[in-house]
């Protein structure tokens, strides 16, 4: 009895529990936004995808190249230092953030940043260092094959900072950092940053029937374990 009871709950909790996955929370093409201002420009995909924007302060024109192995992507000229790309979304009902980006530019654009987060839009915190976008010369994209290498595509696991977990709103911005240019030279009002394929991923906390559920099963598997325990120590007479 105790055993088909516990096979009851194993198959309820696998089937209907929501007990903890990875998930896309916001995934940014760009292939139906189709970037030519600054923003807001709604993710594509994600489970928050309808309320999740995409935006930049660079003051500069606003245009759509190639993206990697994609047709769009989002691109501005006029670049200073401070000035950044930010993604915004919602983290209600997750925990453990982690984002990969792709990132380029032409030869005179910017080609160090800095990715930084924060909750209200307000105040941020720098992720550990810069990075470099690969120079001296740039990195084309192209819109039917993405590039090979990985000297364009980036990540951050994000998931040690608790601050950013089940929040209504969180913010990320690739700022740029100094005025070098990706050629090694200075940055030129010409010249472009360019990204693409922004992706914020989470892992869902459990629902706290999920929680009642597991529990239940580890008392039933410890009841099980006993009953045979007491029944093979059992001598015959």
């Amino acid at each position: 009895m105790l055993r088909r009871l516990f096979l009851g709950i194993a198959i309820l909790l696998a089937g209907n529990c929501n007990v903890g996955y990875s998930d896309i929370l916001a995934n940014w093409t760009f292939e139906t936004s189709i970037p030519t201002t600054s923003g807001p420009h709604t993710a594509e995909g994600g489970v928050n995808a309808l309320t999740s924007v995409a935006s930049s302060n660079t003051g500069g024109t606003f245009s759509n190249p190639s993206g990697n192995g994609s047709v769009e992507s989002f691109s501005s000229n006029n670049w200073d230092a401070g000035e950044y790309f930010q993604f915004i979304s919602s983290t209600v009902g997750f925990t453990g953030v982690t984002l990969t980006w792709d990132q380029t530019g032409s030869n005179t654009g910017p080609r160090d940043f800095q990715l930084s987060y924060g909750t209200d839009g307000v105040t941020f915190t720098n992720f550990t260092t810069s990075y470099s976008l690969p120079g001296p010369v740039a990195v084309g994209w192209n819109p039917t094959t993405a590039n090979a290498s990985l000297s364009t595509s980036f990540n951050a696991d994000l998931s040690a900072f608790t601050t950013l977990d089940n929040s209504a709103q969180v913010f990320f911005r690739l700022a740029q950092v100094g005025t070098t240019s990706i050629n090694a030279a200075t940055v030129a009002a010409t010249g472009t940053g360019r990204v693409d394929n922004f992706v914020i991923n989470a892992t869902a906390v459990p629902e706290p029937t999920s929680m009642a559920l597991i529990g239940m099963v580890g008392v039933v598997g410890l009841a099980v374990r006993y009953r045979r325990k007491n029944a093979s120590s059992t001598v015959a007479v």
